[in-house]
């Protein structure tokens, strides 16, 4: 899985690049590759921002939360006392 680069590295690229310095340039200042500087200055033109924000976060969407969390063990305790006072 590749790492993401932070914030701060990206909007560095942006101000270099407005500074006058070439994409290539960048990435060699940077140590990153030059689609990495290309694809960080298109998500910046497009969107005013380094963060893509149509971007969604990696993984599968929650079904269980916490609230069903307390739900569950509230119902387990009133199973457990309920069977106490039955036995």
């Amino acid at each position: 899985m590749p790492l993401a680069f932070s914030a701060d590295l990206k909007w560095r690229i942006v101000y270099l690049y407005y500074d006058g310095f070439s994409k290539k340039k960048i990435a060699q200042i940077l140590y990153i590759s030059k689609s990495t500087v290309k694809k960080v200055l298109r998500i910046y033109e497009k969107w005013g921002c380094v963060i893509d924000p149509w971007l969604k976060k990696a993984g599968r969407c929650k079904t269980f939360n916490g609230n069903d969390m307390k739900v569950s063990v509230i119902n387990f305790l009133l199973l457990l006392l309920e069977l106490v006072i039955n036995c």
